[in-house]
């Protein structure tokens, strides 16, 4: 299996983190990272140690993948930070995630590896993520660079999930199918956690899927240059709002944004359209600058995905908008 350096490895983790919808900031580039992941007024620090993801050679099970922990008397725990102990795959282009409270004794003299299988990479390959029990009562979890900045926010809730069967099979069961028996999980912090790993999850597949499908290319604008958001039509918060395809949109930052404050509109045929009321309100406060080159940035009309079973649905955008304060009739 192929070798990378440290500094390959930096890159392969920062350009998880901006796949997954986040920005970073490396605070330290020297072995362990020191990284500062942010995504508007959310901000994580943390630690990274990372390894290649390698077999371990003759006569070792063949589905057997390793790091080997080398250069390192003891993990860091830094207060106020995250610690990841990682190996990355270059060849599968995937992540192993170890649990560092797992591995908190001392390595002086010793190189200790850690071990995941290879089919749990491949499962993680379809899934985003996927969990494995170890033999020392630890959770692994092998995930792909798209689900790097769920990883690092869910961290211990992830790994924590070892401490009860019933949460690692509902953590199985959210890689596996999106569904899971978390309500009969007893109401508290438990259920509580898997909640929210189980809508990070739906976040980053729905992310992952309207980009593609409309070529990470701004459905209004057809920027690109890596600015680019899955937006719901309506909103996943709201009791119609779905994880579908056709409830996204991939819209630039800006362009993101002018949809949800009711600026930017798109007409039951696909066609853009202004709120012009909306515009009169803000030259009126004098807040209408760049108003002539975001409208020029606009398309007529939407690009639209190569298959038609993933087009906005019609009756999506029209509720949807109506929520963002349009009158129904301006998008007939």
């Amino acid at each position: 299996m192929a070798k990378v350096s440290k500094a390959e490895m930096l890159t392969a983790v920062l350009n998880s983190i901006q796949a997954s919808g986040w920005d970073a900031i490396v605070l330290n580039s020297s072995h362990p990272f020191r990284i500062s992941m942010y995504r508007a007024d959310n901000r994580v620090i943390f630690v990274c140690y990372i390894w290649n993801l390698t077999h371990g050679g003759y006569p070792r099970d063949p589905n057997e993948l390793r790091i080997q922990v080398t250069g390192v008397d003891r993990f860091t725990i830094e207060s106020g930070a995250k610690t990841l102990v990682l190996g990355f795959s270059v060849d599968e282009k995937m992540f192993a995630g170890f649990d560092v409270t797992k591995h908190r004794i001392s390595m002086s003299g010793r190189s200790p590896s850690f071990q995941i299988r290879r089919e749990t990479l491949q499962h993680a390959k379809t899934t985003e993520f996927y969990p494995q029990t170890r033999l020392n009562n630890e959770i692994a979890i092998a995930f792909s660079p798209e689900f790097f900045a769920t990883y690092v926010n869910e961290l211990e809730a992830l790994h924590g999930s070892a401490q009860h069967p019933q949460d690692i099979l509902a953590v199985t069961q959210i890689a596996d199918t999106n569904t899971t028996n978390i309500q009969d999980i007893p109401a508290g912090p438990r259920r509580t956690v898997l909640e929210q790993i189980q809508r990070k999850v739906r976040d980053t597949r729905f992310r992952k899927n309207v980009l593609a499908t409309y070529g990470h290319r701004c459905a209004a604008s057809d920027i690109q240059l890596d600015l680019l958001d899955a937006a719901h039509i309506i909103p996943v918060d709201h009791e119609r709002g779905t994880d579908e395809t056709k409830n996204g949109l991939c819209l630039s930052a800006i362009h993101h944004r002018a949809f949800d404050h009711g600026l930017l509109g798109i007409k039951r045929n696909y066609s853009i359209v202004f709120h012009e009321e909306n515009f009169t309100k803000l030259r009126a406060i004098g807040w209408d600058g760049g108003e002539k080159a975001f409208r020029d940035s606009c398309r007529d009309a939407i690009n639209l995905p190569s298959r038609r079973e993933f087009y906005p649905d019609r009756d999506y955008l029209v509720f949807g908008q109506v929520l963002r304060g349009w009158n129904a009739r301006h998008l007939s």
